[in-house]
């Protein structure tokens, strides 16, 4: 099993263009994925998260033939802090729950590790 540091280090990939993350429970959106790595992400959110606060959320990721994924997890709030902009943050989540089909797109989407 891994450290608590050891997934911290996991590889990340940043979204190069907007992906916004919606909350599947209310269908709005929570925030725009800034990175996203095998065990966690970042999202840039309009208000402070709970800390600690569990939510359902989805976005979409693109595969290797450029089809889109909906991608559905259960994340957790980590931490999060003022971002540059007023009245938005940047958030760290830890994913608690995905499918084997979700964990496969978003291992595809981030690519193998860098050397």
């Amino acid at each position: 099993m891994k450290s608590e540091f050891e997934q911290r280090r996991a590889p990340r990939k940043r979204a190069s263009s907007p992906m916004p993350v919606i909350d599947v429970m209310s269908e709005g959106v929570v925030g725009q994925l800034g990175n996203l790595s095998a065990t966690g992400l970042m999202l840039l959110v309009g208000n402070a998260p709970r800390s600690g606060v569990v939510q359902q959320v989805a976005f979409t990721l693109p595969d290797t033939q450029h089809r889109e994924h909906r991608v559905e997890i259960g994340i957790q709030e980590q931490w999060h802090e003022p971002a540059a902009s007023a009245g938005q943050y940047w958030a760290g989540y830890r994913i608690v729950a995905a499918s084997e089909d979700d964990v496969r797109a978003i291992d595809e989407w981030i690519g193998p590790p860098a050397d």
